[in-house]
């Protein structure tokens, strides 16, 4: 058995944090002695540990209750119970690293489509507010689909490799930069030289995306032109620039074609 003092001195607690535990029945002392000293047993002491892990993990006190009361209905031997407290414990720390990478990549998403959009307005701020407790979230990212009707599975085996705005994949700041850039050069002419070298950086980067398929990315820009706009798509740029690009990449085409 451990008093509070013993605790104190193994651990980084103070006294007042143990007696509030008591206070709100989160953590009883094992016995209390005619003097009032508090003990704690093997259980008590497995209990706390487990509170402190929670904690620090950012569950409130509140939350922890409820687990710890969960937990407390199934039997287990004494032998087995902190090893059974730390499997537990490691699940809830992964859905805490859920969350918050679910959380991470909206964050992350708002703020790489405000890059993209070079401006924000109060619509950005409600759609983020209203996207941070969405639960469509897989392996770190909210997944585009894709529906089975247009592509093959072989198609959407690409499609599902295309960069997401959200991710931390490194073709999302390539193409961020390369909107800048753009944003930038959208005075030039379409058939200018400077205006070609642009068309050729996103040639070469929407091709690296579909793995050199022309015909699905032509396929998937249909589809994307006939969906919603709202929806999660490769990323998000106004008409203005998505008209720019059309004309840069249609006056590369023709070039093209001109010197067969």
């Amino acid at each position: 058995m451990y008093s509070i003092g013993d605790i104190i001195k193994r651990i980084n607690i103070s006294r007042r944090t143990l007696h509030y535990y008591d206070q709100i029945n989160l953590l009883k002392p094992t016995a209390v002695k005619e003097n009032g000293y508090r003990y704690y047993d093997k259980k008590g002491l497995i209990k706390l540990q487990t509170i402190l892990a929670l904690k620090s993990m950012d569950y409130s006190l509140e939350e922890i209750r409820v687990l710890l009361n969960t937990n407390e209905e199934s039997p287990i031997n004494q032998e087995d119970a902190w090893l059974q407290s730390l499997n537990e414990q490691i699940n809830y720390a992964s859905k805490k690293i859920d969350k918050l990478r679910r959380k991470q990549f909206i964050l992350r998403s708002m703020f790489q489509t405000i890059e993209m959009s070079g401006q924000y307005n109060e619509e950005h701020i409600f759609r983020l507010i209203k996207r941070m407790e969405s639960p469509d979230f897989m392996d770190g990212v909210i997944p585009a689909t894709f529906p089975a009707n247009i592509f093959t599975e072989d198609e959407m085996e690409i499609l599902k490799q295309l960069p997401l705005i959200g991710s931390d994949d490194p073709r999302i700041q390539n193409a961020i930069e390369l909107i800048k850039e753009t944003r930038e050069k959208m005075h030039v002419p379409p058939n200018s030289d400077v205006a070609k070298k642009l068309a050729k950086k996103w040639s070469h980067s929407i091709s690296s995306w579909f793995n050199g398929d022309v015909k699905l990315q032509e396929k998937y820009f249909d589809f994307v032109d006939s969906f919603d706009k709202n929806s999660q798509t490769i990323f998000e740029m106004d008409e203005e620039l998505v008209n720019y690009v059309d004309q840069i990449l249609d006056s590369l085409n023709q070039e093209e074609i001109d010197k067969l």
